[in-house]
């Protein structure tokens, strides 16, 4: 797979799209590029026109695993079948303090503590 420019950018789908949330949204909602995602793969994204791009942002929600994981599908599927969000903060759940084996998992705080370093990490080796 490579990138496939289908369009000028952007599109004429994108470019319609674009001017009807400039009349809806807020000007501080600001975006540095006018792509319109209609979906994604892996490390590729496609937009409205069906322009093809490598993703160079990808971040939240898809961190290394890239769009549309078929492991990451499918936990998504399992847990929206329980239900969608809950605050952690407000309640408790107990499939968050097991890991999928059953072991428990090892808290923030508890890593914070083992560690010599003041921020989260790698550890630091102490000289002897």
């Amino acid at each position: 797979m490579k990138p496939e420019l289908k369009t000028p950018l952007p599109g004429p789908k994108a470019a319609e799209l674009i001017a009807r949330d400039a009349k809806a949204m807020s000007p501080s909602f600001t975006r540095s590029y006018p792509f319109v995602m209609e979906r994604g793969q892996g490390c590729w994204v496609t937009d409205v026109d069906g322009n093809r791009f490598l993703d160079f942002t990808a971040g939240i929600a898809v961190v290394t695993t890239g769009h549309s994981h078929p492991k990451v599908v499918a936990a998504i599927k399992e847990q929206a079948e329980r239900f969608i969000h809950m605050s952690g903060t407000d309640f408790y759940y107990s499939r968050r303090s097991s890991s999928p084996n059953g072991s428990k998992t090892r808290s923030f705080r508890a890593r914070r503590q083992r560690s010599s370093s003041p921020t989260p990490g790698p550890r630091r080796s102490r000289a002897r």
